[in-house]
């Protein structure tokens, strides 16, 4: 009788076989516990830095508080004016979608009592 000591080639290639189904399985049910939208935060983080900015314009021109407290620009206004961060023609891009630009969102600049704050109109 032959003594018979560790697993055939067959055998451990079986039970990799269902260890790795069973790994991309798991992974797969997981992995939409942790569905992140990367673009919807790259959105939200470009509207932040368009109102800072928007507000450090507003603080560096305050000629344009000459009429009234509250100024309306749109972002492509802003853009020509170098203001924001565009292609040469002045375009905004929305991260959410290469398509579509940000030029036509509206942009309040208040300046009360030497405060200038801007938001961003949606």
């Amino acid at each position: 009788m032959k003594n018979k000591k560790g697993y055939t080639a067959v055998e451990l290639i079986i039970v990799i076989a269902v260890f790795t189904v069973g790994y991309f399985v798991t992974a797969n049910i997981l992995s939409k516990d942790f569905d992140v939208n990367y673009e919807q935060d790259l959105y939200e983080e470009k509207i932040n830095a368009i109102e800072i900015q928007a507000a450090l314009y507003g603080e560096t021109h305050t000629e344009i508080f000459n009429e009234s407290a509250d100024v309306y620009m749109t972002v492509e206004e802003l853009a020509l004016a170098n203001v924001i961060i565009s292609t040469s023609e002045g375009v905004v891009a929305d991260p959410r979608d290469n398509e579509e630009t940000l030029n036509d969102l509206r942009v309040k600049i208040t300046n009360s009592d030497d405060e200038v704050t801007a938001e961003v109109l949606i």
